[in-house]
């Protein structure tokens, strides 16, 4: 005599079930492509940053020309104040497509090319103070760095913060332990794409303001973390690439090398 097993049904989620699966499955993906997200959104605006700091210097250069006429003309009659206010319009904007700025600041003048860098290096510096307040201090609003080594600072902008921003922490960190410190990048991904096979010494002069951005990101860290302004002196030169690391050709054929001195250092030293 055998005995069947009776069949269970099978259990069916209801619909509340089912949507709060959707809701989770789809905060997940969420959650996995935010990275990718605020990479690609820094990514552009690190290139649109160029571009936009040669607007500035441009229109700033027009209002000082414009200032310098005023101030040697005479006094405007009515007809012509008349005539200045109808050209007058706030949809009347001449808009410079980045790569003529790009062009532009290549060729322009070294007092020019002076202004756009120092006032990239700015903006990366107040980058570099947020990431300090966002990473360590709203975290730790009793963390106190007097007591830190600036080699411990550096290698917080070594692992912490380069792995943050450029998806990779620094390839090698060398030190003379007396205040000056080398952080070596061979694949500094913001300008991996530029490539001109013709004339690397026109490449390496164009690439050159997108590393202001990450100076002064280093030099905004530091700042914060209580190191005079004054004593820290940043960098950068381009390094050949090892071996093991040689890269394919269309990408940016030199490495980085990040050049930190902090004079404050070498003077306790002393």
């Amino acid at each position: 005599m055998s005995s069947s097993n009776p069949q269970r049904n099978p259990v069916v989620d209801t619909p509340e079930q089912i949507e709060r699966r959707r809701i989770v499955e789809q905060f997940l993906l969420f959650q996995e492509s935010l990275p990718k997200v605020n990479a690609l959104s820094y990514q552009w605006l690190l290139n649109e940053m160029v571009p936009m700091s040669m607007a500035v210097e441009n229109n700033l250069s027009q209002l000082d020309e414009n200032s310098s006429v005023s101030s040697q003309s005479v006094e405007p009659t009515s007809d012509e104040i008349n005539e200045e206010i109808h050209k007058l319009s706030l949809n009347k904007l001449e808009y410079v497509p980045s790569h003529k700025l790009i062009a532009q600041l290549c060729h322009a003048s070294d007092e020019v090319k002076e202004k756009v860098t120092e006032r990239l290096y700015k903006i990366g510096s107040g980058i570099g103070s947020k990431m300090t307040e966002l990473l360590i201090f709203s975290n730790n609003p009793n963390l106190s760095f007097n007591s830190m080594d600036t080699l411990g600072m550096v290698r917080f902008i070594c692992k912490e913060v380069w792995k943050l921003l450029y998806g990779k922490q620094i390839d090698n960190l060398k030190t003379n332990h007396r205040g000056v410190f080398y952080l070596f990048d061979y694949e500094f991904q913001p300008i991996q794409n530029f490539a001109l096979d013709d004339d690397e010494e026109k490449l390496l002069s164009t690439v050159s303001p997108y590393i202001q951005v990450p100076l002064g990101v280093i030099s905004g860290i530091l700042t914060s973390l209580g190191v005079p302004e004054d004593d820290i002196l940043v960098s950068f030169t381009y390094v050949d690439i090892p071996e093991d690391k040689k890269k394919p050709v269309g990408q940016f054929p030199k490495g980085l090398n990040f050049n930190i001195q902090v004079n404050q250092f070498q003077n306790n030293q002393d």
